[in-house]
């Protein structure tokens, strides 16, 4: 398994993880606010900068800035809610290094999926996948749950 896509060591792997945990946070708060013209664009822009193993630390946390702007236009009134129910959090990929060992690999996997989706002229049916599997990451699902969606998203890469 490459560094990229490793439990983080160096500074710029933190950055690289704090901005995957942004973006799943956004494609999250597009469950129950509608999406704005942007929110596709900051998402792929967002996983094709995380997916450059040389991405510098300035970069991840500038691209994180945007993801979280981007993720208050979509639900503005989650930034200061008082009662949160966590439907918007950002995802702490701690969660997924800590992941049982077969759950870890489909979510990579997956992952590696999302990095190539977002390489790709961006069509709906792809914009959707990248939203609706950066949802899925934050989920505590088991391999019964994981499995069907880590093929559907690598074969959409294949079309």
């Amino acid at each position: 398994m490459s560094t990229l896509l490793s439990s983080p060591v160096t500074a710029a792997q933190q950055q690289r993880d704090l901005l995957l945990g942004a973006l799943v946070g956004l494609a999250r708060s597009t469950v129950n606010e509608p999406k704005t013209e942007d929110t596709d664009h900051v998402l792929a822009a967002g996983l094709r900068l995380a997916a450059k193993p040389e991405a510098d630390t300035t970069a991840l946390e500038r691209m994180r800035n945007i993801v979280e702007t981007e993720k208050h236009r979509v639900a503005p009134n989650c930034a200061n809610c008082t009662m949160r129910c966590g439907n918007t959090d950002n995802y702490d990929l701690t969660r997924l290094w800590n992941a049982p060992a077969e759950v870890r690999t489909l979510k990579l996997e997956l992952l590696a999926a999302l990095f190539a989706l977002a390489q790709r002229r961006s069509t709906e049916r792809i914009a959707d996948e990248i939203r609706n599997d950066l949802f899925v990451l934050a989920e505590d699902w088991d391999t019964t749950l994981l499995s069907p969606i880590v093929p559907r998203a690598q074969e959409l890469c294949r079309w």
